[in-house]
This record gives C-alpha cells, sequence and structure tokens, in this order.
C-alpha cells in the first residue's frame, strides 16, 4: 500500500488485485475441474472497478463473469475489447428487455433469461438473423425475484422445443440463504434444482453464489457464481482467513482544533467534551459513502494508534479525538478508516447493514488506487 497521500485527494482507496485474484482462486480450488469459477462484476465490481477487477481476473484465467444490466455489460465489453481478453463471456442478471436484443447480439453479451417474454423475444431476435444466440434460463427455486415461476417452469418443461434455436449454456437458479448452514430452504431448493437438472440432461447447471461456493460442493454443479466473497467478505459476516482482503480506505488530517471542557463537536452538538481535548478534521463524509450512522460507534487508525469518531458525520468531513496523539505523529499522516482492528464488515454492522451495501455506497470521490496489478 502507498506510503504517500494523493495530492488531488482527500481520501483513496488502496484496492488490492492481486488479493481479489487469490479470493477466486481460493474459490475455484474449492470444485473439481469440471465447474468453472464465473465472477460477479455487477454495481462497477462491488464499488471497486469492475474493469480492474475483472482484467485482472481474466489476466488469471477467469472468462464468465456476471453483471447486472446491459448498460453494465456494455461498457465492461468496451474495456475488454481494448485488451486481450476481448472473447470473455459477459452475462446480463436481468435478461432481455424489449429494445435491447439487437446490442445484446451485436456486442457478443449474453442474457439470463428470467421468463417466458424474455425468451420468447431472445429467439425470435435469434431467428430473424438466423444465429443461434447464447442465453442462460433461469428457474425461481424459491427466492420470488427473477426467474422462471412453478408454473412457468412446468410449462417450460411440456414446451423444450421452445428452446431450439439457441445455445442454451446454463440453467441456473439463486439461493436464498445458502450462508445459513443446513437451512431448510437451502437444502430444499438444491433437490428442487437437482430435479430440474435431470430435465434438461446435457445442459450445464449453475447454481452457488458466494454463500453456495463456500457451503459445500454439492452446490457447485458446472459454474460457480461468487461475488461478495471475491471481495474478502465472507456471506454469512463472519471471519475466514482463506478471504483475503482487499481494501485500504485512507484520509488526510485536513484540520487540526484545540477544543476544551463543555465544548460540542459537529452539527446538533451532540458530542460534549468532558475534558481539553484536540480534534483532528478529516476529509471524508457521507458523500463519499461514509456512512452518517459512524458518528460516535467507528475508531480509525493513525500509525498504531486507534482513535474515536465523534459528533456526526458531515458530508465531507468527520471529527476524531485524538488528544493522546502526539502533534508529529499528525502531521501529513494516513489516517485508515478501515484497519485491521476495524474492518468492513465491523463498519456494515455498525450501520445496521451488510458489506454489499457498504461497498457499493462508495461514492464517485474517493480516488481508487490498484495496487499489486
Amino acid at each position: 500500500m502507498p506510503l504517500t497521500m494523493p495530492r488531488h485527494s482527500e481520501n483513496w482507496l488502496n484496492i488490492d488485485l492481486a488479493a481479489i485474484v487469490e479470493n477466486w482462486r481460493y474459490i475455484d480450488s474449492l470444485s473439481d475441474f469440471t465447474t468453472n469459477t464465473a465472477a460477479v462484476v455487477k454495481a462497477n465490481g462491488y464499488g471497486l472497478g469492475a474493469n480492474e477487477v475483472a482484467l485482472a481476473l481474466a489476466v488469471a484465467g477467469c472468462n464468465e463473469f456476471f453483471v447486472a444490466t446491459l448498460n453494465e455489460a456494455i461498457s465492461l465489453r468496451s474495456y475488454l475489447a481494448k485488451t486481450d481478453y476481448k472473447s470473455c463471456h459477459i452475462m446480463t442478471f436481468h435478461g432481455c428487455h424489449h429494445g435491447q436484443e439487437e446490442l445484446h447480439a451485436q456486442q457478443c453479451i449474453t442474457p439470463v433469461l428470467n421468463n417466458p417474454e424474455q425468451l420468447s423475444r431472445w429467439k425470435l431476435y435469434s431467428q430473424k438473423i438466423s444465429k443461434y444466440l447464447p442465453a442462460l434460463i433461469h428457474f425461481d427455486t424459491g427466492m420470488t425475484r427473477l426467474g422462471f415461476n412453478a408454473e412457468q417452469t412446468r410449462w417450460l418443461l411440456k414446451n423444450k422445443t421452445t428452446f431450439h434455436g439457441l445455445d442454451v449454456r446454463y440453467i441456473m437458479s439463486h439461493l436464498v440463504s445458502g450462508e445459513i448452514s443446513e437451512a431448510p430452504v437451502t437444502e430444499h431448493q438444491l433437490a428442487k434444482f437437482k430435479q430440474l437438472k435431470s430435465s434438461f440432461a446435457g445442459i450445464p447447471a449453475s447454481l452457488a453464489n458466494s454463500a453456495g461456493s463456500l457451503l459445500s460442493s454439492n452446490y457447485h454443479f458446472q459454474m460457480n457464481r461468487p461475488g461478495i466473497a471475491l471481495y474478502g467478505a465472507h456471506p454469512a459476516d463472519c471471519s475466514s482467513s482463506k478471504l483475503k482482503s482487499v481494501l485500504k480506505w485512507q484520509a488526510r488530517v485536513i484540520q487540526l482544533q484545540q477544543a476544551k471542557a463543555g465544548d460540542r463537536i459537529g452539527y446538533g452538538g451532540t458530542h460534549l467534551l468532558t475534558r481539553d481535548s484536540k480534534i483532528a478534521t478529516i476529509g471524508v463524509g457521507y458523500a463519499d459513502g461514509y456512512n452518517r450512522n459512524l458518528g460516535g460507534k467507528a475508531t480509525v487508525k493513525i500509525g498504531e494508534n486507534k482513535a474515536p469518531v465523534i459528533g456526526r458525520v458531515s458530508m465531507d468531513s468527520i471529527t476524531v479525538d485524538v488528544t493522546n496523539f502526539a502533534d508529529d505523529t499528525l502531521s501529513d499522516s494516513v489516517v485508515n478508516l478501515i484497519h485491521d482492528e476495524y474492518d468492513l464488515c465491523r463498519m456494515a454492522r455498525d450501520t445496521n447493514t451488510i458489506p454489499y451495501e457498504t461497498l457499493t455506497s462508495l461514492g464517485s470521490r474517493p480516488t481508487r488506487h490498484y495496487v499489486n496489478v
């Protein structure tokens, strides 16, 4: 990680691409050679940069990537087209909507077909251009979110010729509670999906997200689709020595204040000082993705010492009690917002959310720096 601060940034993200690759390789090692390990890079690579993350993984051997929308897919395809990995397989979870058929086909983007309407639309376009277009077929086995529902699935099982004219690369489903070991719903979904797979002999299958990938090889089938685990967070919100931390969020001190006992800090004066204190104002706030609810809960680390965040988080700054710090330790010091004693999962818990939201809420203002490229 860099020891000097970017001159143009108040706060920045140090993103370890080698750690992301290591996490992908670890998840891949949990399966045998019959299972591919894809990578989910939707929402701009969970806030860390879809292009940079995907390229690092492609260099490491990953050639299948999932995004949510066509817009995300086109952006990634455009970036990879300038590299040696232009032929990587890119898939859209939301499928192909009306008017998107031509772009999906032109950009070599594979839709996940979630209902009969999407299937019919994609097949008609395939016939129009006289080409077997690729697709994944998504079955809802319990999420009640995306995918062919039970009635639509029964219809499809009776009308398998509907697939004719398409290159169906996978059937897939999504786990509801894969992070909960031995959850009845997870075992029910597995049984239901196995039954579906037996009805579509010869078509590869995909069920496991991050949770399923880590849960058991019983869920792996022919392709795993890890997301959050690639970025260093266990989906069950538990520590794992096998998953490497990929992110350091750092900032600079922008002002030091000497304050008196009885002074109040920040908007609303919510923090009352009980002693004469030294307060550091740090250049990060909720406009950067530093959650407003972290005031009075989070700590930062400067050198080897921790300091509490006090008062309310502002749009552009936070205030930290550094009374016990020597002034020379604060001069041009790097402030670690995420550190070994206050990691991503702890930050998420302190805002009553999950690491997924914490990462994807990171604003565009923090500069992204990629290390170990």
